[in-house]
């Protein structure tokens, strides 16, 4: 049964964190919304009831086709809550992880889409300004793909400002605290400097992401993370996928340049960018067509183990051998013309692709064994024994003593 709190029906839980749970509720109108509610027990906190109402301050302002928007917030009771947009689909975290399993590497298109939609959403939030004019300055400081919706009609929605930074906020973070995931954090905000060009540092790491399905930045803990993100070698997106257009890599390594004053200075910059290589090399896709490749996406399945194509890849990676060590099966692979052609938006499925693979297996090789060297020495070994005793006893003939300059054994 849903629970009433104050004029919303709140029903499942989509999440919750440290300072806030999300769950699915209803309006009286109907309308449905994401409610973020403060936890009980932070609600006596004071420091963390100011940053709950700041953040409910400063969404109110966003209003733009690519953030979530803002429709309420107040308190019921000792409770404090925001009513958002509930945005239905898979985050981008999801869909990268979807792609991992399935079917490889996100096309192209599909990326160049996504990003020009988050660089319109990150320009918006940077250059807003209040009622009377003065820039808000909005960091949103999260950006990651777990913070990024691909919904239902394509528009990609960028989501999740509780921890985003403006002049209007009345709470500051201790000196030498820093707020996000570490892995997407620009090295300057390590060091305390922070301004709207770490988001996009942030972005350029999601882009790599999105174009070789590698983290850029990992480690086995957090201290290896800030290490690799402070000095680790930054190797260009095509380094990992050749299929990278080398405009692109530009715009990439553009972003993730470690000073600064070398990045990207806007969002629309790096949008233009975007725009200008995508159009030169004809890979624009619309949203339409965007979350249509998505939702294809989520219908594939993984190769089943006993499917042929999982067991081709199994025999390619570990053919058969002999306890000799010698392969007894050769597998050659002749692919169809139209089987090797470049993967389009939507790439077949792997199983269409399997049906065009022929395995030609060659007749069983016969692999005639020489003897060992041990064998040979045994044998020459044995061979002197006999020599020297009939030599001992006087049976040697003299042909054989003459060969090995033996006198006779008196």
């Amino acid at each position: 049964m849903p629970e009433q709190f104050g004029p919303y029906l709140v029903y499942d839980e989509l999440g919750i964190g440290g300072m806030a749970s999300v769950h699915i509720a209803e309006s009286t109108d109907g309308k449905r919304v994401a409610l973020k509610r403060l936890l009980p027990h932070r609600a006596t906190e004071d420091d963390t009831v100011r940053a709950f109402l700041d953040e409910a301050k400063l969404v109110v302002h966003l209003k733009h086709p690519n953030i979530a928007a803002t429709y309420d917030c107040g308190k019921v009771g000792d409770s404090y809550f925001i009513a958002m947009e509930y945005v239905p689909g898979h985050t981008l975290a999801q869909l990268i992880k979807q792609c991992a399993k399935t079917i490889g590497i996100i096309p192209f298109p599909i990326t160049v889409n996504i990003l020009i939609q988050l660089c319109e959403a990150l320009q918006y939030a940077h250059t807003l300004t209040d009622e009377s004019g003065k820039p808000l300055q909005i960091i949103h400081r999260d950006i990651s793909p777990t913070n990024v919706i691909l919904s239902t009609i394509g528009i990609v929605k960028l989501i999740d400002f509780g921890i985003a930074k403006a002049t209007s906020s009345t709470v500051h973070s201790n000196a030498g605290v820093v707020k996000g995931k570490f892995r997407y954090m620009a090295p300057e905000y390590l060091k305390g400097k922070l301004d709207s060009r770490v988001d996009l540092w942030a972005l350029g790491t999601v882009a790599y992401e999105l174009l070789t399905n590698k983290q850029l930045f990992d480690g086995s803990d957090d201290f290896n993370i800030l290490y690799n993100v402070k000095f680790a070698d930054i190797e260009p997106p095509s380094k990992s996928n050749p299929d990278v257009p080398p405009d692109f890599d530009v715009i990439v390594m553009t972003a993730l340049q470690r000073d600064p004053d070398r990045r990207w200075q806007s969002a629309a910059a790096m949008r233009t960018a975007l725009a200008n290589a995508s159009a030169e090399l004809q890979t624009t896709v619309t949203n339409a067509q965007l979350i249509e490749w998505v939702d294809w996406t989520f219908t594939q399945a993984p190769p089943k183990k006993d499917s042929e194509l999982s067991q081709l890849i199994e025999l390619l990676h570990s053919p058969t051998r002999s306890r000799s060590g010698v392969v007894d099966l050769e597998v050659s692979i002749t692919a169809e013309p139209d089987a090797i052609a470049p993967v389009p938006v939507a790439p077949e499925p792997a199983a269409k692709v399997a049906e065009k693979v022929r395995v030609e297996v060659p007749a069983r090789k016969v692999v005639a064994r020489r003897p060992s060297r041990l064998r040979v020495w045994l044998l020459f070994a044995l061979l002197l024994a006999v020599v020297f005793a009939t030599w001992y006893y006087g049976y040697v003939p003299a042909e054989i003593t003459d060969m090995f300059g033996l006198e006779p054994h008196g």
